[in-house]
């Protein structure tokens, strides 16, 4: 029987479900003295041999260097997504570059880019480079052996972890909230809608009676939930279709129009997202764009 520890998190998603098998742990946390503390409730530190990563976000992974460090325990995590982890500051940073570059040619006021940019900063506070491994496709632990499921989409090394009937999700499925994404793919094609959509398409074929995910609560039919989620996608994309039947729009409108007013902390979010959607169209002639930014419906 495994265990399910809710480390708590400052970021709006909320608590991190980390699970415990044995000596194994997926998911970890961030770096925060809250998490620290709940962990130390329910975990043996000294007990804990491997650390699994479901995908390189710091919310996930953050804490997991301090672990290692009292534990002398290995961590591992998808190739995709190694440097997120083991080189976690340097990668922080040149994503950061690249999301002000985004930002500022989709015509952003460059005081909310700056806003942007320290709270983008501020997650530096909350993890650490990790000495890290790769996962191989099962990974043994005391309750049985782990299939690892390369589920790209949220991050290029989104996985998810299959023991008998049960899948341990990560960010890949979640029962309240649609994953973005979006983010990753304005700088990397192995991140995006199509291929989040073929990753929730093979979960969607798996035997699985149980779905244990990263946030929130456990999914009892997680074929239900991801049509759920494709029918969200699809709504979206009318949306942002219809946008665009009265005369054409540059990006930062249609993602007003779509996604209203949103608080600094989302303003990335929305766009890549927006945007994500309008570069699928514009590969299915759906809709042009006279540059990268500003669209119409041929």
């Amino acid at each position: 029987m495994d265990t399910v520890i809710h480390v708590p998190t400052p970021f709006q998603v909320g608590a991190v479900n980390s699970y415990l098998l044995g000596d194994t742990l997926i998911d970890a946390g961030p770096h925060t003295a809250n998490a620290l503390d709940i962990l130390r409730k329910e975990v043996d530190f000294k007990s804990i041999k491997n650390i699994l990563i479901t995908h390189g976000h710091v919310d996930h992974h953050g804490i997991a260097f301090y672990l290692k460090k009292v534990s002398n325990c290995r961590v591992f995590v998808h190739k995709d997504d190694f440097l997120a982890v083991s080189d976690f500051e340097e990668k922080l940073l040149m994503n950061l570059e690249k999301y002000k570059e985004f930002l500022e040619n989709a015509g952003i006021p460059r005081e909310i880019i700056l806003g942007f940019e320290r709270f983008y900063t501020n997650y530096r506070r909350y993890g650490e480079n990790c000495e890290a491994e790769t996962l191989e496709d099962e990974f043994e632990t005391v309750m049985g052996v782990l299939k690892v499921i390369h589920t790209p989409g949220h991050t290029p090394g989104s996985c998810c972890f299959l023991l008998g009937e049960t899948l341990y999700s990560g960010d890949t499925l979640l029962s309240h909230i649609s994953t973005n994404p979006s983010v990753h793919a304005l700088f990397d094609e192995r991140c995006g809608l199509k291929t989040f959509q073929r990753s929730l398409e093979r979960i969607q074929g798996l035997p699985i009676t149980e779905v244990l995910p990263g946030h929130g609560k456990k999914i009892e039919d997680h074929k239900k939930r991801i049509q759920e989620i494709l029918e969200e996608h699809k709504k979206r994309r009318e949306k942002v279709i219809n946008c665009l039947k009265k005369d054409p729009q540059p990006l930062l409108m249609i993602t007003k129009k779509v996604f209203g007013e949103v608080p600094i902390s989302e303003i990335i979010l929305a766009l890549a997202e927006c945007y994500d959607h309008l570069r699928v169209l514009e590969k299915e002639g759906v809709v042009t764009s006279s540059d990268s930014y500003f669209f119409s419906l041929p």
